[in-house]
């Protein structure tokens, strides 16, 4: 049996035993980390995870490549090879091929595995994510204190003591979002120490007694700039931590977001974040401005992005602003990946932007209808 073919390699094309494969294996590495087994694999081993490494096999085995051995040789794999890699099932151009499934500083599933998620829907940490949401909407009972309820969650993914005693703390906003932070994992400590990226303000962790950002460094963020140094917690039993779904789909892109809000001030448009609208998206409207929804995300792959904005906005005429960072929009293909998942009935009229463009797109002298005679024939 020869060895798994080299990364890059093309392998065959999938059968429909294996079609989905990658999407259990996602779902097996979301299960395994919430038991904190990436790190020490005990048994009994999760159900998802024993069905995710039985099926890797099979589909190994059926294009003659050598299987893993085991549930840690696969948990390798994930973290060395692309996790386009034939040997995951991947099909065609989902995803950008750098990407990993498990990051080998972090050892925790990447933003890229968390985002993974069958024909535009949630996977198991967004839905986590918009589970949450919703519970704590219903719980605020109006659209203001939800909106402030909200704002906190994506600017405090770490909470310490002392910010407990700051001033401008709000004792009636942390009683009601309390339930969704929890104690540190011991997986995010470092030599007793909780580490903070000085630029997305999520954990961070180093290989060594590097505390800046740097090759050998990971932040939740995954993207920030090298050189920057890290905010260390040196009583992490004292800090509280946003749940993991909520970090990643709704903090992460919190700088986003903000740069966004501030846009639409600094040109006077009037903006409200839309009920029961998932992570949260808003209708943007002004003197002299056009009315379109404004959502904006940090998200690592622009094709799976797609999908869930094709199958969130389908259903509504009104122009939709997909607001991403700059440094994103830079990306080689990141843009042509995000048209090319778009459905016939979004193309032109989902439009993937940045906060500096967005005065552009919403004054009249700019009219979407080129856009959408561009984005028809993409």
């Amino acid at each position: 049996m020869s060895s798994p073919p080299p990364p890059g390699a093309d392998g065959p094309s999938g059968t429909d035993q294996d079609k989905d494969l990658f999407l259990g294996l996602a779902d097996a590495l979301t299960v395994l980390s919430e038991h904190n087994k990436l790190r020490s694999f005990s048994l009994p081993y999760p159900r998802e995870a024993q069905l995710a490494l039985d099926r890797v096999t099979l589909h190994c085995v059926n294009h003659g490549w050598a299987p893993p051995k085991s549930l840690p040789e696969l948990m390798s794999w994930c973290t060395r090879r692309p996790a386009a890699d034939p040997v995951f099932g991947v099909p065609p151009a989902p995803m950008t091929y750098d990407a990993r499934w498990i990051d080998p500083v972090g050892l925790v599933p990447t933003r890229t595995c968390l985002e993974v998620a069958p024909l535009g829907q949630p996977g198991r940490a967004e839905q986590d994510a918009l589970d949450a949401l919703a519970g704590l909407a219903h719980r605020c009972g109006s659209a203001d204190r939800y909106r402030r309820c909200r704002k906190f969650l994506a600017h405090h993914p770490v909470v310490t003591q002392e910010d407990r005693f700051a001033p401008g703390w709000s004792a009636v906003v942390w009683n009601t979002v309390r339930t969704l932070y929890e104690p540190l994992p011991e997986g995010l400590m470092e030599r007793k120490l909780l580490a903070v990226c000085g630029t997305c303000g999520l954990p961070a962790r180093t290989r060594d007694d590097e505390w800046e950002s740097g090759p050998g460094t990971w932040c939740e963020g995954e993207v920030c700039p090298h050189g920057v140094r890290f905010r260390l917690l040196r009583r992490p039993g004292h800090c509280l931590v946003l749940r993991r779904s909520l970090r990643v789909f709704l903090a992460a892109s919190s700088r986003t977001e903000q740069e966004a809000l501030d846009e639409l001030v600094r040109i006077g448009a009037d903006y409200h974040l839309l009920e029961n609208s998932g992570i949260g998206a808003y209708r943007v409207a002004g003197s002299g401005l056009r009315t379109c929804l404004i959502q904006a995300w940090d998200r690592r792959q622009p094709a799976l992005m797609a999908g869930r904005a094709v199958t969130l906005f389908s259903h509504t005429t009104e122009p939709v602003l997909m607001v991403v960072p700059r440094r994103a929009m830079e990306q080689n293909g990141y843009r042509a990946l995000f048209d090319g998942a778009l459905s016939r009935e979004c193309r032109g009229r989902v439009i993937l932007t940045t906060a500096d463009e967005l005065e552009r797109h919403l004054r009249p002298h700019d009219p979407l209808s080129n856009e959408k005679g561009e984005g028809a024939h993409a």
